[in-house]
């Protein structure tokens, strides 16, 4: 089971992955505001908890790949835009966590910023590459509609990744510290 203990960050993010492609395709009624969509941003949510709970585990950067490669190809098809994000977001994420205090607000601060430019990343990527067609103005609307949805998921998902980025470290055997 020790196996196991040292995977348990990499098996909660898979059942991220999976809740954030359901509640993308089940629940994006709900996501609108009018014609202005929000994303789904369970995922990058939870990575960028991740790196600010455990700021000095540097495996959780090759995490944070692995998950962004496997999150490109179920929601894209294509290697990109969740692997540059969610391994930049883990990484600056640990960096930000050793000079801001640990309390809930200050981390809402830095999820509702990584969040805008997750939601803002993809779409430079996608207009750059003539996918989307979507104007500034309707980026600016979906982003304040995608803050507030964010606002609920961080709710939700703060003590859990909280519990778990401290009690199962990515690759990390805690026994060995135990006495």
């Amino acid at each position: 089971m020790s196996i196991l203990r040292k995977w348990v960050l990499a098996i909660g993010l898979l059942i991220a992955l999976i809740l954030d492609g359901v509640a993308s395709l089940y629940l994006h009624q709900f996501l609108d505001y009018g014609s202005f969509n929000a994303a789904s941003v369970i995922l990058p949510i939870s990575v960028m908890l991740i790196g600010l709970f455990d700021d000095t585990n540097e495996n959780e950067i090759w995490l944070a790949i692995g998950t962004g490669v496997i999150a490109d190809i179920y929601f894209y098809g294509i290697i990109g835009i969740y692997t540059v994000f969610l391994a930049f977001a883990c990484w600056i994420c640990q960096r930000i966590a050793r000079f801001l205090p640990e309390v809930f607000w200050a981390r809402l601060i830095v999820i509702l910023l990584g969040t805008t430019l997750f939601v803002g990343y993809g779409w430079f990527i996608f207009k750059a590459v003539g996918i989307s067609t979507a104007s500034i103005h309707a980026l600016l609307m979906c982003m304040l509609t995608n803050l507030g949805w964010s606002i609920v998921f961080f709710i939700l998902l703060y003590w859990i990744w909280g519990n778990l980025a401290q009690d199962y470290p990515f690759l990390i055997d805690l026994n060995a510290y135990r006495v």
